[in-house]
């Protein structure tokens, strides 16, 4: 007979079942603390291993069948008595009891409050923030920095030397090695402004900042030359049309309209890609639109909320279509994890607060109106977006990461405000910002360790070449441009044809300057009449004052001196050449207005001898060119290159002769379109994909890439070892150095200066003769060169 007591105690145990499972299961009470605890460390906010998220009952739904706990997949985990596939993972598995609580929950239906997340996700503030700047003198982003230094102990005192830092900006801004001469010249230069000068220069050269920033946005805007979508006209470049917008430095607000309205040859972004065969509803075009649109100028992810509510983020099912919607010729159906929902999509922003889209106007239009709302004063987010982008690129790290995610917590964020509100007052002008970051010293510091843990800044990071840096650096050991890859026809019909054919096309498209009729030609002119024979070294200033009933939409020139010239416009610094040989190109437009305008000049002659400077400026269907009206004088006045300067004792410029005179002869040059690009020296940008680009990260451009994989590969390691692309240039720079260079002591200073930009060491000079020995061969000299390009210190940027 069983003992009383024993008894009570069953009893007692029946009871509470009976009670437990008559009362329905409390979600605040039993299961938000139980999934809290014992889940969310995996599977909530960020976290979602395995692919299973508890943020929210739409992603929770995913391992669990509400009124099935049997068919449910978090119940079978949960109750598992393998120890590798139990849940959870780490820790105590749960009590009898918490197992029944998740049974019962299941089985009635997942009880869920309406809206409750587990994830607690910022959102940042969408409005420009103003941010004072302390009084003193220095770079903005300095005096910004100052406090965060102090507060965090970082000693921000010494820079990097002449050399670290010309390869490093050279690289940055142009993505090509210095040359030899331009590197020693630069070095020897004592001018305590030489850095700003240099910063100046690169961003000058229109062509070379195109090529290289190229790589950038073809990668942002998924702009590729061939793959999937061409052939079926799926798929549409915008090559033509990005590379005019950057080598006329399209203000970024004029760019992101062009690109969101696809006007001007820009719909192919927005135009997305047409995929083969069975399409999940989150990849159709519309919403590829939004999520690339959002992710590139907003910094956010909407790819997870077009399946359904998003499990990184806030956004929902219901924000991602609205989006889409927008896009569409007709209407778009929600579908949720790609079954139809029957729910309409309601057309809107993701930021409603900036303004709303007629849902009955017509696409082009729905466009038009978006890329007003996403460019409109008050939203702040698309500055911060981009010069953290810029930050990270020129720096290794943004000031906000990951660079998708602009809901992060800034490092600095008044130092991100102040840029975002400094691109904005300067007509949004990136190579501005450009140009200020790497005038800064937080830019000049000497390079950082990566950190392991927190992040503090202590200076620039070090980064890899990526893959076109790469190629084009082994182009200029080589000597071997690109001559030949395969690109799209403009009809999007047929791949192939040569990089030089497409670079025709680019330069077809630059901005017009050569109408019907006859060009113009300047004179070339000067203070004294004798100075293209002989001429002190010296400094002069010129200037031109004009007047326009309209602001042009196009005002391209080219321009010359013997030997250098910096070109003002209403008093703004907008141009500079250095080598009379190579007219320097620009387009004036942005900078003018309508009514009275000034070109201001300063003009130097660094040597005695021939000294001149000719201009020639299309403004709409009439010229402007040097000539003796031109005022001049040799001496340096406050405020002498704006418009409202007065020009008393200032004299008519002497005319020295006609553009072909000698001893400049730049007849051709001038005769020319003054739009046209240069197409030799194709940079790797414009090729084709091949192995090697493959294996260093050049990415086919089907998905958007706003921060390329750094991380060293197996894949890498075998291209950099065995591949026939690599051999091939190493090969032909062998033939090209045994051909330049007889003396191999010589030919070894000359290699290492070009690669490292410095001298080898004793022990690197001893081992490089040793193995050239006194009449190099093309196989030795190969291993040599293949021997630099595998340092570091030829592939890291530092």
């Amino acid at each position: 007979m069983p003992h009383p007591l024993a008894v009570r105690i069953s009893i007692a145990i029946i009871f509470s079942v009976a009670v437990f499972s008559a009362q329905a299961v409390d979600f605040k009470k039993d299961i938000q603390p139980l999934l809290k605890n014992k889940c969310s460390r995996c599977h909530s906010g960020h976290e979602a291993k395995g692919g299973f998220s508890i943020n929210t009952r739409t992603t929770l739904l995913e391992a669990a069948k509400p009124n099935d706990s049997a068919k449910s997949l978090l119940y079978q985990l949960i109750t598992s008595k393998d120890p590798d596939e139990r849940m959870p993972s780490e820790g105590e598995p749960l009590s009898p009891e918490q197992i029944l609580l998740i049974k019962k929950w299941i089985d009635e239906g997942i009880a869920w409050p309406k809206g409750y997340n587990f994830a607690e996700w910022r959102k940042a503030p969408l409005e420009p923030r103003a941010v004072p700047l302390s009084p003193g003198k220095g770079n903005p982003i300095d005096r910004l920095l100052l406090g965060y230094f102090k507060e965090n102990k970082v000693e921000a005192s010494q820079i990097v030397g002449d050399r670290v830092f010309a390869r490093r900006v050279w690289l940055d801004l142009v993505g090509l090695l210095p040359t030899v001469d331009e590197l020693e010249k630069f070095v020897a230069d004592k001018a305590p402004d030489k850095r700003a000068r240099l910063v100046d220069r690169l961003l000058d050269d229109n062509r070379a900042y195109a090529d290289h920033w190229m790589t950038f946005w073809n990668d942002h805007l998924r702009n590729a030359y061939f793959g999937p979508g061409f052939i079926d006209n799926g798929r549409s470049q915008i090559t033509t049309w990005l590379y005019r917008a950057l080598f006329t430095n399209m203000p970024y607000d004029q760019f992101v309209r062009e690109l969101v309205s696809g006007s001007n040859g820009a719909g192919g972004f927005v135009k997305g890609i047409k995929w083969r065969g069975t399409v999940n509803a989150s990849q159709r075009r519309e919403m590829q639109a939004a999520q690339n649109l959002a992710q590139v100028f907003m910094g956010t992810n909407l790819k997870c909320a077009s399946c359904h509510n998003s499990f990184v983020n806030y956004w929902k099912l219901e924000d991602a279509y609205s989006l889409a919607a927008i896009f569409a010729d007709s209407g778009l159906e929600l579908h949720r994890c790609d079954k139809p929902t029957g729910k309409p999509a309601k057309m809107r922003f993701i930021f409603p607060e900036l303004g709303s889209i007629d849902p009955k106007a017509p696409t082009k239009t729905r466009l038009q109106q978006l890329s007003k709302l996403m460019t409109a004063e008050k939203n702040g987010r698309l500055r911060r977006v981009i010069v953290n982008r810029l930050w990270a690129k020129l720096l290794g790290r943004g000031l906000i990461e990951p660079l998708d995610d602009m809901d992060q917590p800034a490092w600095s964020a008044d130092l991100l405000d102040w840029l975002a509100g400094d691109l904005a007052s300067h007509n949004h002008d990136l190579k501005h910002t450009l140009r200020l970051i790497c005038t800064s010293r937080a830019y000049q510091l000497p390079v950082a360790e990566v950190p392991e843990k927190r992040f503090t800044f202590r200076g620039p990071l070090p980064k890899r070449m990526h893959a076109e840096q790469f190629v084009d650096a082994l182009s200029a050991l080589s000597g071997q441009w690109q001559n030949g890859g395969a690109f799209m026809r403009q009809d999007g019909r047929k791949q192939g044809g040569q990089v030089g054919a497409v670079s025709k096309v680019i330069a077809a498209n630059l901005p017009p300057e050569k109408p019907a009729g006859k060009i113009p030609m300047p004179a070339w002119i000067w203070t004294q009449k004798n100075a293209a024979a002989n001429a002190p070294l010296e400094t002069i200033y010129l200037r031109k004052t004009f007047m326009l009933e309209s602001k042009p939409t196009s005002a391209t020139g080219i321009a010359s001196c013997d030997n250098e010239f910096i070109l003002f416009v209403n008093g703004k610094r907008v141009t500079a050449g250095k080598n009379w040989s190579a007219p320097t190109r620009f387009d004036l437009a942005r900078h003018l207005h309508k009514g009275r305008n000034t070109l201001a000049v300063q003009a130097t002659n660094i040597a005695a001898g021939p000294a001149g400077f000719i201009l020639r400026v299309q403004l709409g269907e009439t010229y402007l060119t040097t000539d003796n009206s031109w005022l001049t004088s040799k001496q340096k006045h406050a405020g002498w290159e704006k418009s409202a300067f007065e020009t008393k004792g200032w004299k008519h410029a002497a005319q020295l002769g006609a553009t072909g005179m000698g001893p400049w002869n730049l007849a051709e040059a001038f005769g020319s379109a003054p739009g046209a690009v240069n197409i030799t020296d194709i940079r790797a940008v414009l090729s084709r994909l091949d192995p090697l680009q493959r294996a260093l990260g050049r990415p086919n451009r089907d998905q958007v890439v706003t921060a390329r994989d750094t991380l060293p590969t197996l894949l890498q390691a075998l291209e950099l070892t065995n591949g026939t692309t690599l051999d091939n240039y190493l090969k032909g720079a062998a033939i090209h150095w045994q051909q330049k260079q007889q003396n191999p002591d010589v030919m070894i200073s000359k290699i290492y200066l070009t690669a490292l930009g410095r001298e080898p060491n004793r022990t690197e000079r001893t081992i490089a003769s040793e193995m050239l020995g006194e009449h190099p061969k093309p196989e030795t000299i190969a291993d040599l060169l293949w021997i630099i390009v595998m340092l570091p210190e030829f592939q890291i940027i530092r």
